[in-house]
């Protein structure tokens, strides 16, 4: 067979915990969608660790949760920059081995930019990088970036999102295709079938106040694993404050912890919010997605609704 199951979401919605009971039912193994669950080390605050009703155990190139493999897990350097084509690259032979072996690989996760590139490819993603370009570009600040990509492109700067459009990286490479490939024609990455996978996508969403409520419990369940203190040795063994918040939200704050900007207090209430406006940017993403049947993890019975349509989707054609 040929099929691969997609457990798509916002934070919170119990994505790995669907995934997991999955891959018992069907002889599967979960590949981890998620821009940071890729970094060693990085366990508690991106959501790696199970709960203590769950075995868990860790192996150089893969965890297992009550024996399920879960892979994408640790591979690389958290000191140092991940890109989406080391992950496309990684997650799709990772993909084609469960395969191989007789098995369902389950993608679970709520990186959109990672699944998408996973799925379909990009087409830029093979253009190389100019290294002297880069590191003049390097040397701008957030702001002369964004000037440079209006002044090359305004139509590209206004189609990043918010986000983007304050991520000096994002900017840094859209600045580079421009420069590096300036008459290329805009290829859509929906359009660009890179496999010949049988592909299931079950989204896992929640009303907004649900939604909400169930971040700000998570987040202080992982307070109480010890999010703060792993920090604090990621920080004590070479992780810098800027490289911290350079990973982004829970890291980000907890640099901001450390360095004493902010009390504990603070770090809880205001990174709940920016857990929650992520989330909202998840939602926003994967509405976007096509081919996606979505289940309300409020509305009773949504469990067995989800098995009935994987089983029937897995058991065709046997």
């Amino acid at each position: 067979m040929n099929k691969v199951l997609v457990i798509l979401g916002p934070t919170a919605t119990g994505k790995t915990d669907v995934a997991l009971f999955l891959a018992k039912k069907y002889n599967g193994e979960l590949v981890a969608c998620d821009s940071r669950q890729v970094y060693r080390s990085l366990d508690i605050g991106t959501g790696k660790m199970p709960g203590q009703d769950l075995r868990f155990k860790r192996y150089d190139s893969r965890w297992e949760i009550n024996r399920v493999k879960i892979w994408m897990y640790d591979v690389a350097d958290p000191k140092k920059q991940y890109t989406v084509k080391d992950y496309i690259d990684q997650a799709t032979a990772v993909v084609e081995d469960i395969l191989n072996r007789g098995k369902l690989p389950i993608i679970v996760g709520g990186t959109g930019l990672y699944l998408k590139g996973l799925l379909y490819g990009f087409p830029n993603l093979n253009i190389p990088v100019d290294e002297n370009l880069r590191g003049e570009l390097e040397k701008l600040s957030k702001e002369k970036l964004q000037e440079k990509l209006i002044a090359l492109s305004p139509t590209r700067f206004e189609k990043l999102t918010d986000s983007d459009k304050k991520n000096s990286r994002r900017l840094l490479r859209s600045i580079e295709l421009i420069l590096m490939n300036p008459y290329s024609t805009t290829v859509h990455s929906s359009q660009l079938t890179a496999h010949s996978w049988d592909i299931l996508k079950i989204g896992l969403t929640a009303p907004r106040d649900i939604l909400k409520k169930r971040i700000f419990l998570r987040l202080v369940s992982r307070i109480d694993q010890g999010m703060i203190k792993e920090a604090e040795e990621l920080f004590k063994n070479g992780l810098t404050l800027q490289r911290m918040k350079e990973l982004g939200l829970e890291y980000g704050m907890l640099a901001k912890f450390i360095s004493k900007e902010i009390t504990k207090d603070q770090l809880i209430d205001q990174l709940s919010v920016k857990i929650f406006q992520y989330a909202k940017r998840q939602i926003t993403w994967f509405k976007k997605e096509q081919g996606v049947l979505w289940f309300d993890i409020t509305k009773r019975g949504w469990e067995p609704k989800v098995e009935k349509k994987v089983a029937s989707w897995y058991y065709a054609g046997i």
